[in-house]
């Protein structure tokens, strides 16, 4: 998040509005929704429309110093903006709780764009109603946070390329549950078709669809290492497993 990412420790002008972490709310929002930011100096009102009119240019070129005269902090529109029902979710929703999800889930939800399942899900936090908006988030095992120097380069530079909600959990993204809280503490491990024997009914086979998923995990930490060490797990154990033997054809006589 660009909160995250940015000092705003200093005070502000007596003539602003808000201050500057106010201001990068804006920013976040207006970028995620395909519109490019400008935070600039206000004293000098004629610098907004020369802002404008040096950055719409078509001769622009990225890489060239910006003049002083539109000396500006700029935020480029996101490639992909969200549409509104997902804009809404992240933004304009509030988070009544956390569902804790295993890597495998992690790996479905932002690379594959699958629904969340309760088969990942590792436990909740907070008290929620079906249909309410709740983080999701990954929570790598307490020993490997801990015990850094016995783990690859690699693997500890994925574990620390985002900036985490804490030392030791990485926001996956925000959701819309199909249960309450209580009833995916009880689901939580379990496959769809054990829903009815637990709970007594089955209102839907997953817990957040992956229409009401909004993703915010950076891509750098679904990188190729953190890919294949999952699919390197997933072909040991099918190694293991032991192979059915055919029964030969009868050839020809």
């Amino acid at each position: 998040a660009l909160r995250d990412a940015v000092d705003v420790s200093s005070a502000g002008s007596a003539v602003g509005t808000g201050g500057m972490a106010t201001k990068l709310i804006a920013a976040e929002l207006a970028t995620a929704a395909g519109v490019t930011t400008m935070i600039t100096n206000g004293s000098a009102p004629q610098r907004v429309v020369d802002i404008i009119e040096y950055f719409s240019s078509p001769d622009l070129q990225e890489d060239a110093p910006v003049p002083a005269s539109v000396l500006c902090t700029r935020f480029v529109a996101k490639s992909r903006p969200m549409i509104d029902r997902k804009w809404w979710i992240l933004h304009g929703m509030y988070c009544a709780g956390t569902i804790y999800v295993d890597a495998g889930a992690v790996v479905a939800l932002a690379r594959f764009k699958k629904s969340l399942f309760a088969a990942g899900v590792k436990r909740v936090e907070g008290v929620f109603s079906s249909n309410q908006a709740v983080r999701v988030v990954y929570e790598p095992e307490r020993e490997t946070v801990m015990d850094v120097d016995n783990i690859s380069g690699e693997e500890a530079r994925v574990l620390s390329a985002v900036s985490p909600m804490r030392a030791d959990v990485i926001e996956i993204g925000h959701g819309l549950v199909n249960y309450t809280s209580a009833e995916i503490s009880r689901i939580r491990g379990c496959h769809s078709s054990e829903f009815e024997s637990i709970l007594g009914y089955c209102d839907s086979d997953n817990v957040i669809n992956r229409g009401n998923m909004v993703v915010t995990v950076p891509d750098n930490i679904l990188d190729d290492v953190f890919i294949t060490k999952m699919h390197k797990t997933k072909i040991r154990a099918e190694q293991r497993a032991p192979v059915p033997i055919q029964s030969p054809s009868l050839g020809a006589i």
